[in-house]
């Protein structure tokens, strides 16, 4: 059960398409990649709780981005869509903090935790949007409306989040991820803002522009994958 949110970061080591990168010093300042500048490839969904079962859906949906790098992210101007019936819902995030380097960040329908089960959110969308608990998706695009990151399922565990196991950037299904193992709150299951119960695998990681020389090196070519080594949350019994 989570009793602790902690801000501590994760250290990644990103082997993408193209180049290696690898940190030889402390990260300068930089500006941030942002909704406009984002692109496939850079938006990881690591986790989705669709059907809460200790709060009702309308208060205890939610979903976690993780930034694996070494900027920050800002999330203001991304749109979140998910399927309702025939037609399409969505929203605009807009007001959010920026995600840290190697940070995540929780987006829910409730930032109460005495009433969204005891998730600690950092945005939140009211009733903008909802998740069905079958055949339906999450797909977050840029201003302009192209793709960054899609989820789809067709079922969902009840009372249990969906975490990421392997991955192959942007469009993933369910199969990509696997029923969490651990509790948060009032007992579902679930790591919201923490490392996931199983370690995770991802390809197709784009990396950002390189920065200035100093801070990081090109070291070569290679599969476009990432392999997370976290520094795990705080986490009480």
């Amino acid at each position: 059960m989570m009793t602790a949110r902690s801000r501590n970061s994760m250290t990644a080591t990103a082997c993408v398409t193209g180049a290696l990168l690898t940190s030889l010093a402390a990260p300068c300042a930089m500006a941030a990649l942002t909704a406009d500048t984002l692109q496939a490839g850079q938006v990881l969904v690591t986790e989705l709780m669709i059907d809460p079962t200790k709060v009702s859906d309308a208060n205890g949906e939610w979903f976690e981005m993780y930034n694996p790098f070494a900027m920050e992210i800002d999330p203001n101007g991304l749109v979140v869509e998910s399927q309702t019936g025939s037609s399409l819902e969505s929203f605009t995030v807009h007001g959010a903090s920026s995600i840290q380097p190697g940070d995540y960040f929780v987006l829910g329908r409730n930032a109460n935790p005495a009433t969204n089960g005891g998730v600690t959110v950092d945005y939140a969308w009211g009733t903008a949007l909802s998740f069905g608990n079958t055949a339906d998706f999450l797909r977050i695009s840029n201003p302009a409306g192209d793709m960054l990151a899609q989820i789809s399922w067709t079922s969902a565990p009840s009372g249990k989040s969906l975490e990421m196991k392997t991955a192959n950037l942007p469009s993933l299904t369910q199969g990509n991820y696997v029923p969490a193992g651990s509790t948060y709150g009032l007992g579902d299951f679930g790591t919201p803002g923490m490392t996931n119960t199983s370690p995770m695998t991802v390809n197709g990681l784009v990396a950002p522009p390189v920065p200035e020389p100093g801070t990081y090196a090109l070291l070569g070519l290679g599969l476009g994958c990432v392999a997370l080594s976290r520094r795990r949350r705080a986490r009480g019994n």
